[in-house]
């Protein structure tokens, strides 16, 4: 088992949706979802990360629950804020459909969410802290966003991006900060949703500005003899300031295949190659915008 087992997050949006600007399969049956959590438990991948608006991925990960009668994940969940009046129902309504009576980690879906919410919500949602959920946590996209969650000192854990695109050029300060403050941190769109295997002929046309780095990225790929998935994911988890390495995945075959990623030996130069690069069109990087 690979040290770095344990800095994985099993992201299961695809449990639930059909997800992901490379995801050729579609939303997966029951019985992959439950293939898919039997392997990442035998392979020592102990947190999950879902949210109740993730269509009916967290149903399956409670069913599994039920029928496996072991609570062995550690579970990362977000406020639905559209669907429910309160964070604390949002919550009560995740625990009832994910079959736990605490989670590792409640968080707001976004920034805005946070923003809407009152000062009397968040002190009711505080009252359950260690009872009902261990850390409150907040997925948020710009570093202006960190800077502003820091500063209400109530978060214990920050869900941001972070790739070979947007890299430490434009995160490792905020990500330092995080650091100082003592907030965890987690990482997601480590393959840019499936961006980073496109070939480059495919890339949508609105994305097309990215194309000169991505062929940067295949670059320094070729030259150190190591895949992209490979480049990227360890890009993450050689960084000594994440706690926390979101990977979602698709097929049974491609858990077994990041798994397998893991145990890649990748040199410190190939990460200094990358934060070489410098992606002059930001904007272009939050996944959250390329079909608008």
């Amino acid at each position: 088992m690979s040290q770095f087992n344990t800095n994985i997050i099993l992201g299961t949006v695809q449990f639930g949706l059909d997800y992901g600007i490379n995801n050729k399969n579609g939303q997966m049956s029951e019985e992959e979802v439950f293939d898919i959590l039997d392997l990442a438990k035998s392979t020592g991948i102990s947190y999950l990360d879902t949210a109740a608006a993730y269509g009916n991925s967290e149903e399956r990960i409670g069913s599994y629950i039920a029928q496996k009668n072991d609570i062995f994940f550690k579970i990362i969940t977000k406020f639905d804020l559209k669907k429910y009046q309160s964070p604390i129902d949002s919550l009560n309504e995740s625990l009832s459909k994910l079959n736990v009576s605490c989670v590792d980690t409640i968080m707001f879906h976004n920034y805005d969410d946070f923003l809407k919410t009152s000062q009397y919500q968040l002190e009711k949602l505080l009252e359950h802290k260690g009872i009902k959920f261990k850390k409150l946590g907040i997925s948020v996209y710009t570093n202006e966003q960190i800077d502003e969650v820091c500063k209400t000192k109530i978060f214990q854990t920050i869900q941001m991006p972070f790739n070979a695109l947007d890299n430490n050029n434009i995160r490792g300060e905020a990500m330092r900060m995080m650091k100082t403050n003592g907030i965890e941190i987690h990482t997601r769109s480590v393959f840019l949703q499936g961006l980073f295997f496109m070939s480059l002929e495919n890339i949508p046309a609105k994305l097309e500005p990215l194309t000169p780095y991505l062929s940067r990225m295949n670059q320094i790929s070729s030259h150190y003899q190591v895949s992209k998935s490979a480049l990227a994911l360890h890009y993450n988890l050689s960084n000594q300031l994440i706690s926390g390495v979101l990977m979602g995945v698709d097929s049974v075959k491609q858990l077994e295949q990041n798994i397998a990623l893991i145990n890649a030996q990748i040199p410190q130069s190939a990460f200094d190659a990358i934060d070489e690069i410098q992606v002059k069109e930001s904007s272009l990087l939050n996944p959250a915008t390329w079909n608008q």
